[in-house]
């Protein structure tokens, strides 16, 4: 048993057991989101790995939607398109890997939070809601035999008996047009919201364990309690029974939305009030008939006695009316407080979220430009080197040329003129290609040697090493 850990006014405790089969294939998941509270429990069907897997991607993809749900819908509506966000999933899986198709799994989802809750579900996991250890809401099983209960042929606890009650009519995964059943929830403080999947109730009569549940004091008692005799049952009767898992969440608020006056109890104050003003007029008729005798002065009286009381049972029934119009009225106007709060923090977000895609817009175009800018600038740096190469190469060759012919020539002015000519082009060179500006004062220095001012073979060797060093610059 583990407690559930929430920021909100609620506290609770889950378990869950394997039973009798090989592996668990029940799934559940607890978390706050900016919805609300959402807790989950699935009972996952198929062979071998399937069924964990189905029950697994169910509570994985519920939280995945709520957790980043559109703005613009109400909670109802985010949980219903979670829970058809997963049933997909759940149907792709199955279709990559042939030994996952076929899976399913159930869904209980409590969605809670100040205003109201909202429970929706799948399958034959049930969601209870308690009240002073009554039981005031219970989800409608979507399963053969509860359809035969529905009808009448059947009695909750033959269903419950029966072999056939895991034949659900719904699943995640499954081939159902319909798939989930939802309702919003006005809940009091002490109110307690129970999920379990049907390896609970199916192994104890619903009044039993409406006793375990709702009836005990402790919390974390009730869950621990149950889910030991559910699992001690099953290991009595062949050790066979299915994994058996249940939360119990309990509330420590009342909630905005209010409990609206049924329509049987105005019915009834209705017609107790017709049945005191018929019982006041037939009185009066009799008292008015008994006037002309005087004899009957005494029964005269009491009925005048009568008369009084029946005035003071309408007023006071009057008044009650009065006082549950008003609870009515006040509820509305809270209900439609809530939704008017609840619009405007929407239509907040919403300005808010409009004024983050503009900033986002106007960073993306700055970028856009800076980048712009950096690409202009990186192309201009790109032509200029491009230009600063063809310049060297361009001297580089007249460098060549000129050493060519110097090595042709007899020492004397114009071979003189002509080195002096290249080591100051070398100068530009060393300069402009800082690369390779260890080669140009390397020849810069040999054109100073002795030797190439000689007129020997020797010196045109020189001049025609030079050369190729400058040649074999990349």
């Amino acid at each position: 048993m583990k407690p559930i850990k929430t920021s909100l006014p609620i506290t609770g405790y889950w378990d869950t057991r394997q039973g009798g089969r090989p592996e668990n294939q029940d799934s559940c998941g607890f978390i706050d989101t900016e919805l609300g509270f959402i807790a989950l429990v699935c009972d996952g069907m198929g062979g071998g790995p399937a069924g964990q897997l189905a029950s697994s991607i169910a509570v994985q993809k519920i939280v995945e939607y709520i957790v980043n749900a559109p703005q613009d819908i109400t909670r109802m509506e985010a949980l219903k398109n979670a829970i058809e966000y997963a049933h997909k999933a759940i149907i792709e899986k199955g279709k990559e890997n042939p030994k996952f198709q076929g899976m399913g799994t159930t869904v209980t989802a409590l969605l809670i939070n100040k205003q109201s809750a909202i429970v929706a579900h799948v399958g034959d996991s049930r969601i209870y809601q308690f009240r002073r250890g009554r039981k005031i809401f219970r989800s409608a099983d979507h399963s053969m035999v509860a359809e035969l209960v529905r009808n009448g042929t059947l009695t909750e606890e033959q269903a419950r008996l029966s072999s056939q009650s895991n034949i659900i009519t719904r699943a995640l995964g499954g081939q159902a047009e319909q798939l989930a059943e939802a309702y919003e929830l006005p809940y009091e403080k002490g109110d307690r919201f129970m999920l379990c999947t049907d390896g609970i109730w199916g192994m104890l009569p619903e009044k039993e364990l409406i006793r375990k549940t709702a009836k005990t004091a402790s919390l974390s008692g009730a869950v621990d309690a149950t889910v030991i005799e559910v699992d001690e049952i099953g290991r009595k009767n062949g050790n066979s029974h299915d994994n058996l898992t249940m939360a119990l969440i309990e509330t420590k608020q009342d909630s905005i939305l209010k409990e609206k006056m049924s329509k049987r109890t105005i019915l009834i104050l209705g017609t107790m009030a017709a049945i005191l003003l018929i019982s006041l007029i037939a009185n009066a008729l009799l008292a008015s008939k008994l006037l002309g005798d005087n004899s009957q002065s005494q029964e005269i009286e009491l009925l005048n006695h009568q008369i009084e009381q029946k005035d003071k049972q309408i007023a006071d029934l009057q008044g009650q009316v009065q006082k549950l119009s008003h609870d009515v009225a006040n509820s509305k106007q809270q209900a439609a407080d809530a939704k008017l709060d609840a619009a405007n923090q929407k239509e907040a977000a919403a300005q808010k979220a409009k004024e983050e895609a503009q900033k986002a817009k106007e960073e993306a175009q700055q970028a856009k430009e800076e980048a712009k800018n950096a690409a202009e600038q990186a192309k201009n740096s790109a032509e200029k080197a491009q230009k600063a190469v063809s310049e060297a190469l361009k001297i580089r060759q007249n460098i060549i040329a000129s050493l060519t012919k110097a090595s042709t020539l007899k020492e004397g002015k114009e071979r003189q003129n002509i080195r002096n000519n290249a080591i100051s082009s070398l100068k530009q060179l060393m300069t402009k290609d800082a690369k390779n500006k260890a080669v140009y004062s390397e020849v810069i220095e040999k054109l100073g040697n002795k030797i190439a001012t000689s007129n020997s073979d020797q010196a045109k060797g020189h001049y025609n090493a030079l050369i190729s060093k400058l040649k074999n610059i990349k």
